[in-house]
């Protein structure tokens, strides 16, 4: 088998590489290609019209709506799509002073498709773009937050069969129900599991009932020994979320396959 070290490292644009625009939207995903990003990584819920929505929040936002109108935060489950639509999600992050105000609101996933599809056609660039997709869901909140596990995966990957993105997306999250059953009604698909514990490595894969294509754990989690543990498994590791040039090294040296970070250009950190 091929180690990490080998395989090209790979770099993705968490939540669209959020340090020159809001996170989650179009222009940030369209900017991530911009600056040359192939993997996009992003989060998804479920409207209450079972419309299939970026966010990375199960809350919209508290502040003024697109049309001037005071909103306060409310679930994504409990509403509509076109009731989501109207609300602002271009408002910068005072951690990332470098964000542009944007008129934004949160995107379809089939939106977002077709728009970085589009904008990187228009602008003649090369490569593909990836699609790395958390699925973002608790246990103990079915129905509440969110669909069942077995719904939430049929609606997601019929966005994605639509899309025609069955060969350029993963689906990964920190719940392993919604990913067994990703892999139970689509089993070509790429999955990942997300963890923030290593102890729950192990109990996680046991529950999932297969090997997944990917493990994506909290930077400070990955070890040499770790990484030579998953990849023995045939698991690809990219951790997240890191935006040092010292600690993307680090995880570079000691063999991971990539990373995921906030940082909006690549050049930024390696080059």
């Amino acid at each position: 088998m091929t180690s990490g070290a080998e395989r090209p490292f790979e770099i993705q644009a968490h939540r669209g590489g959020r340090q020159f625009f809001p996170e989650n939207t179009l222009q940030a995903f369209r900017s991530a290609a911009d600056n040359g990003f192939r993997v996009v990584e992003l989060d998804l819920h479920v409207s209450r019209d079972r419309r299939v929505v970026v966010s990375h929040d199960p809350l919209l936002p508290s502040s003024k709506g697109l049309h001037g109108a005071g909103r306060l935060g409310q679930r994504i489950y409990s509403l509509t799509y076109s009731e989501i639509a109207g609300f602002d999600c271009g408002v910068p992050h005072p951690d990332f002073p470098c964000q542009e105000r944007v008129t934004a609101c949160p995107p379809l996933l089939s939106e977002v498709f077709k728009g970085v599809e589009g904008h990187m056609a228009a602008r003649g660039m090369g490569g593909e773009m990836v699609y790395n997709l958390e699925i973002k869901l608790w246990p103990g909140r079915d129905g509440i937050l969110h669909p069942p596990p077995r719904d939430y995966a049929a609606l997601v990957l019929e966005v994605v069969r639509e899309a025609g993105m069955q060969s350029r997306v993963r689906l990964q999250s920190f719940d392993w129900r919604v990913i067994r059953e990703v892999y139970r009604q689509a089993p070509d698909t790429a999955c990942g599991l997300l963890v923030a514990k290593t102890s729950s490595i192990r109990p996680n894969l046991r529950r999932l009932g297969f090997t997944p294509r990917w493990l994506n754990p909290l930077s400070s989690l990955v070890t040499r020994t770790l990484l030579r543990q998953l990849h023995a498994c045939g698991m690809r590791v990219v951790p997240w979320t890191i935006n040092t040039l010292k600690e993307a090294r680090r995880i570079r040296n000691i063999g991971a396959d990539g990373i995921i970070t906030d940082v909006g250009n690549i050049s930024l950190l390696f080059y």
